[in-house]
């Protein structure tokens, strides 16, 4: 296949996916991925962060036309580009390419495109593991939660429970990382997440999904509490209690026993809500809303 220039391969892609001609969006989009590692190779970052832009754009084009392979072949590429840009430690690359996966994710899941969410979120995660929780920073872990949270959220509107359960199986995993290693500020907003996307899942009856997150917030909590995160388990135990109000209130089998006990098995006795608690989920909010400014 011939490889063309940057601005050939813009046009090509656009233009190809408004013909719906597949392959020739591939080339473009092959076309793109190589010249962004060419730039990566000769340290080049700004150029690389454009041109995943110009990946984005294009991918985003042809997710929204249903265009699930391109979806798929497009994460994978900028998967590739954000491992290469951790490795050389070029962390505007790296941030680049996180949002645009996740961005794409988010597209995919309100596109119906389960495979593709899936992807995007299951590369999120490989590339969260690439490094100790501690090695990020925190507004850097807040994205990753955030964008998690967005493909769930997508997923739930589109009634795509899958899709769904493995966006909180990746959050969950985050949330458990960041209590391990005693990030209680991070671990809190994980976890606020986890119970926004559950009150998805329980509007949506999806009974499976909101079991599998109660596990999660489960673990989560007693990790907090042998790592001292007092505030982090505390913040498990509300969830899981707003959990299971709602979704009793659904009639839901599974899920309500599912949070009990969970909450037996690390229930916090005689803890009222605090100054101090109410001041830390004020940051954290604020937190995410400048995050989700710069996605």
């Amino acid at each position: 296949m011939i490889t063309l220039n940057e601005a050939e391969a813009i046009d090509v892609g656009l233009s190809s996916v408004e013909e719906r001609n597949e392959s020739r969006v591939f080339q473009a989009l092959d076309s793109l991925t190589v010249i962004a590692e060419d730039f990566l190779s000769e340290n080049e970052e700004a150029d690389a962060s454009r041109v995943i832009l110009s990946i984005l754009d294009i991918a985003q084009a042809a997710t929204q036309e249903g265009m699930e392979f391109v979806t798929i072949n497009s994460v994978l590429a900028l998967g590739k580009l954000a491992k290469t840009a951790a490795k050389k430690g070029y962390g505007s690359v790296l941030n680049r390419a996180i949002i645009a996966i996740g961005k794409l994710g988010r597209t995919a899941a309100s596109n119906s495109l389960e495979a593709g969410s899936k992807v995007a979120a299951t590369t999120l995660m490989e590339i969260w593991n690439l490094s100790s929780p501690k090695m990020k920073d925190r507004e850097e872990m807040v994205a990753f939660s955030l964008l998690l949270k967005d493909i769930g959220s997508a997923a739930a509107a589109q009634d795509m429970e899958e899709a769904l359960l493995n966006a909180i199986t990746c959050l969950g995993e985050i949330g458990k990382k960041e209590a391990s290693e005693s990030l209680e500020t991070e671990t809190i907003n994980t976890i606020l997440l986890l119970e926004e996307v559950g009150g998805l899942a329980a509007e949506k009856y999806f009974d499976e999904a909101l079991s599998s997150l109660a596990l999660s917030i489960e673990d989560t909590g007693k990790l907090s509490l042998k790592n001292g995160l007092h505030e982090a388990a505390l913040q498990s135990q509300w969830a899981l209690e707003t959990l299971k109000v709602q979704a009793e209130g659904k009639f839901l089998t599974n899920s309500p026993i599912v949070m009990e006990m969970a909450l037996d098995s690390f229930k916090l006795t005689g803890v009222t809500e605090t100054d101090e608690n109410t001041e830390r989920l004020q940051e954290i909010k604020e937190l995410q809303k400048k995050v989700y400014s710069d996605l």
